[in-house]
Order: structure tokens, then sequence, then C-alpha cells
């Protein structure tokens, strides 16, 4: 009897760390997941005919990023550039495209944009963040305006299961806390997730004093504020009310390359905030539509030595959005999707005296998805008009008006059922920003031709696909300079990128396994340059693997060199690593070490970015 007892002391523990280890082993990659933005309906990667990549939470818990960008890193068609820390001015690059030929919709719905077409919900926080696509490529016709490079797509936590708070801590090099906590689930006909949070770091400095002499070089720290709630109500089987609350604030320590003293401070202050309420009906089992009415407004404040700036040293704008979203399963192998979206934005900045800019865009597009024995074809279409108006005192009101008719047209083959070939031809446009329409009301919209084929292998444990890209651009609106200190803009320019991307997605063994890689030439056939800030190649390469109650992994990417202007930023290489383990059912501990042999790069000349880091996450997620 005492040596069963003795069995069965043993056999518990161990059962108990199998279940554990199980448990682990379950959290792998999901090869071939359901992709939503390709198409705006729901089909799985693997037959996606638009080139798309997906992260879930499980891989932005495993990766312990800190922000977006540090996320996306390592996508394919993704770079960014960033003027020092987190805070500070980022572009993303999608495609090898300008930072403004890009969309971020949040939960299906277009973010705001500043006057410029600067993106301006960059510093998502990831902890509200279920899961993320990328869209790569022209995308106009599925999604208007300025869809040329991609589109990133986020969808927000939403409750499920039984309620439960959940959280996390993290605390690291250059004393950096990020918090976060969080209470969701499913009570009776309500799903809800509400959520807030804090980050704080001590910074580096953000320009590099050997480059640029006249900065301060004391460190340029960045903190922030942040919450949101989603509630939705069952309002029968076939009907759901939702709303939806996102808000923000953060101040970032910059650095200024014209600093008349090495002593100037400067800050950059932010404030988000967003309402929304969608209703979503099921007419029938084969047609849903949803309708999302959004408003949105955004501050931001440029302060030096504690005092905003006189002149731009203060902008505010706001978003009001409606669209009408629809799916209709017309057939066992047909899928439709039309809808509209009506937008108005409102501009004002203080140069001085009151200046105020009006967008206004609409837009309707229809799309059908065919499934043709071993064929796959893909079509969509739209229609946009956007009209800018720019109001200032003394002058008359200067006006912009452009409309395109935009299109998609893919078809894939099913050469076996693990290998198929995918082709895209697609058009697309932007519409000059308020601020390119004050300084020159004639401007004509960007136009862009692109094409893509490609081939993709998926199995249950490995999906891989190469794609060979080609954009090419005309009248692209270019900065020009005139006397002094003034400027305009002409819509003058060429540009073009092609290149090939190869992605994979893989369980092998133990190990789960991601990589890219791609090649490329953004090239300005005007000025006869490449484009600034884009790699001709870059990639990366993300392994893990887990042993027991641990999970463990290795990242690295790499960048070739870049153009910045009359400089050269030199390529890199960076090497980050992670662990985990599993302390119970509800509690994970993770240690994160980036950049882990403290390379020294440029995303922006004359700019740094952080060096080696060490960081510790404590996460506590009820299962």
């Amino acid at each position: 009897m005492k040596n069963r007892s003795i069995c069965a002391r043993s056999v518990v523990p161990a059962l108990y760390v199998l279940s554990l280890g199980a448990s682990l082993q379950a959290q792998t990659i999901e090869i071939n997941p359901v992709v939503i933005t390709g198409a705006r309906i729901e089909q799985p990667l693997s037959q996606a005919l638009t080139s798309v990549s997906v992260i879930t939470r499980q891989e932005i818990e495993k990766s312990q990023s800190p922000t977006l960008a540090d996320l996306l890193q390592g996508e394919a068609g993704f770079e960014f550039g960033r003027n020092g820390g987190p805070g500070t001015t980022t572009s993303f690059f999608l495609r090898g495209q300008n930072s403004i030929n890009a969309v971020v919709l949040i939960d299906g719905v277009r973010s705001q944009v500043d006057s410029l077409g600067s993106l301006q919900v960059l510093d998502v926080p990831l902890s509200q963040i279920e899961r993320i696509e990328l869209l790569r490529g022209n995308a106009s016709a599925l999604y208007g305006d300025a869809a040329i490079g991609g589109v990133i797509s986020i969808t927000t936590r939403n409750g499920k299961g039984t309620p439960a708070a959940y959280g996390s801590m993290s605390y690291g090099s250059r004393n950096s806390l990020d918090a976060s906590v969080g209470y969701g689930g499913k009570l009776e006909d309500y799903r809800f997730n509400v959520q807030a949070g804090i980050k704080n770091t001590d910074g580096f400095s953000a320009i590099n004093t050997q480059q640029q002499p006249a900065a301060n070089p004391d460190r340029d720290g960045h903190s922030g504020e942040f919450m949101s709630a989603r509630v939705v109500k069952m309002l029968s089987p076939d009907a759901t009310l939702g709303i939806r609350l996102q808000g923000g604030r953060s101040t970032a320590d910059t650095d200024n390359t014209w600093a008349t003293s090495p002593l100037d401070t400067q800050q950059f202050k932010k404030r988000n905030n967003t309402l929304g309420m969608f209703w979503r009906q099921a007419f029938s089992s084969d047609w849903i539509s949803q309708v999302d009415i959004s408003t949105s407004s955004l501050t931001y404040e440029d302060i030096e030595n504690g005092q905003r700036l006189s002149s731009y040293g203060l902008f505010e704008g706001r978003q009001n959005l409606v669209r009408w979203f629809n799916t209709w399963q017309a057939g066992t192998d047909t899928a439709v999707s039309f809808g509209a979206d009506v937008s108005s934005d409102n501009f004002k900045v203080d140069r001085g005296n009151a200046y105020e800019m009006q967008r206004n865009a609409t837009g309707i597009f229809a799309g059908v998805t065919q499934k043709l024995g071993a064929f796959t074809a893909q079509v969509n279409v739209r229609h946009d008009d956007v009209k800018v108006d720019n109001h200032e005192p003394g002058s008359p009101t200067g006006s912009n008006r452009s409309g395109a008719d935009t299109g998609l047209l893919g078809l894939g083959y099913a050469i076996t059922p693990a290998w198929s070939v995918t082709g895209t031809v697609s058009n697309g446009f932007r519409a000059p920003t308020a601020s390119e329409v004050s300084k020159n009301p004639q401007l004509k919209p960007e136009t862009h031709q692109s094409s893509e084929i490609g081939t993709s292998y998926a199995v249950d444990s490995l999906l891989a696909r190469v794609v060979y890209f080609d954009t090419r651009t005309s009248d692209a609106i270019v900065y020009k300079p005139l006397q002094g200190s003034d400027y305009t803009y002409e819509s003058v320019g060429r540009v073009s990128n092609r290149g090939f991307e190869a992605t994979l997605r893989s369980q092998w063994r133990a190990y789960t396994i991601k990589a890219s890689a791609v090649t490329q030439d953004p090239f300005n056939e005007v000025s006869q340059k490449p484009m600034d800030r884009r790699a001709k190649n870059y990639g990366s390469l993300d392994i893990s693997r887990t042993f027991g109650l641990y999970d463990a992994g290795a990242r690295l990417y790499a960048s070739g060199e870049r153009p910045d202007g009359s400089h050269t930023l030199v390529g890199y290489t960076l090497w980050s690593f992670y662990a985990s383990r599993k302390i119970d059912e509800n509690w994970t501990a993770r240690l994160r070490l980036e950049n882990a042999f403290d390379k020294q790069y440029q995303l922006a000349y004359g700019y740094n970015t952080p060096g080696r880091g060490l960081f510790a996450t404590l996460q506590y997620s009820p299962k």
C-alpha cells in the first residue's frame, strides 16, 4: 500500500507537468488561419489570391514586442522608419510605397489620418489587439483612397467565455514599464471587454549628436495612458448591437536638429479618442449586413522649452464615418461582398492664424469570389469621390475634387491539393491630402498599376508562398521648393517597385517556424534614385520550441543598406531571444532580450535606435 501511495504521489505531478506541456504544445502557430482582408470574405490563408500575413494573439504575446512597428518588423512587405524611440514620428512603408500610401483598419473601420495623410494609430497598444492581418499590395479596389502599399487590419479583443480579469506587467531596460489590466467575457446576451493601461520609459537620446551636434544629448523618454471598451448585445439570434470606445494620450520627448541651444527640450503630446457603434443583422443564413458609425478626434502639440510653438504648434482633427458592409453567400462556390463608405474629416492647424481644412470622401464597392473546380476567380470594383477645401483667413477657399474607378482581377488554379498558382492585376489611386491641396489646388490624384503572380504550397504543417510583384505609379505628388522657405507640390512624379516576396509558416517536429524574405527595387524614375529609407533586401526568421513547461525562441531580422537623402543607412542584423514559463493554468512568466548583440543601426539618418534591452513580463490570463 505504501508503494502504491508513493507511486500515486509520483504520477500526479507527472500528469500535471504533462498536461501543462500539452497545453504549451497546443499553443503552436496556426498554419492556415482564416483571413478576411484579402477579399472582404472569409477564406483560408492558402486560398487567398492576394498576399496576406496573419499575426494572432498568441504570437503577439510570445513576441513580447513593445510597439506595433516592432511587432510587424519582419513581415514580408513591411518596413518602417522612426525618428528616435517609441512615440516619435514613425513611417510605415508597405511594398516600398510612401508612408501615406497605406490604410489601417480598426475592427473593419478605416482609422483617422491627419492633414498630411499620416496614419495616427501607429501606437495602438498591443494588449488591445486580438489579431492583425497585413494585406500587401494595391488594394484600392477593396478599401479606396491610399490603399496602394497595402492594408493593416487590426481586430481588437472581444469578450468570450466566463467573465474574468486578465492583465500583464512588464519591466526592463531603460526603466521601461508597460502594464495593463482588463475584464471581459460573456454574460447572458452580452459580450464585453474593458481594458486600461500605462506605458513609461526613460528612453535614450533620440538624435545622434555626433551627426547632429546642435541637439540636446539628454535621454528622451515616453509615457502614455490608454483605455478601451467594447460591449456587444445580442438583440436576437440574428441581430447584434455593439459599442466601441478607445482613448489614449502620450508624451514623447524629442530632439530638434535645428535647436538654437543643446539645452533646448522638445516634446510631442498626442491625444486620440474614438467612439463607435455598430449593428449587425443576419437577414438570412446567407446574407449578413453591418452598419458602423464612428467619430474620432486627434490632437497633438509641439512643445519647446515648456511652451507650445506659436506656429504649427497645435493640430486638431475630427473624423466622422459611416460604413455599410454586406456579405452574401450566393451559392456553394460563390461569395459576394458590397457596401459603401462615407467620411468627413475636419482639420484645424494653428500656424499663427486660424487655418481650417475639410475633406469629404464617398466610396461604393462590390466584389465576388467564385470557385470553378480547380479555379478560383476574384473580382472587385470600387468608385470613390474625394473633395478637399482649405479655408485661410484673407485668402479665397482652395478646393480640389478627385474621383477614381478602381478594380482588381485575380485568378488562382489548384495544380494539386497542395500546390497552387495565383495572379492578380489591379489599379489604384491616392487623392491629394488636405495639406497638399493647400499649396496647389490643381493637383491630380496619383494613379497606380499593380500586378503579381505567385505560387504556394500548403499542407497541414507548412504553408509557403513566393510572389513576384510589379507596381508603377503615375502622377505621383512630389514636393517642389520655391523661393526662400516656400514650397508647393506637383503631380509629375513616376515611381516603380518590383521584386519577390517569400513567406513561410511551419510546424516541424517540436519547432514553430516563421520566415520571410524580400528583394525589391523601390525607385524614383524622375530623379533616377532609390526611394529613401527602403532596403532592396530584407527578411526575418523566427524559430521557437517547447521544452516541457518552457517555451523558448530566437528571432533574426536583417536589412540591407537604405538611402536617406544624401546619406546612406548601413545594413544591419538584429538578434532577439525570448522565453516563457507556464507557472500554472493562469500565470505565465516571460523574458525577452532584444538587440542581443547591441547592434548600432539607424532607421533615419541622425536618429538613434534602442540598444540591447532585457525585459521581464508577468502575465495573468485565465483559461
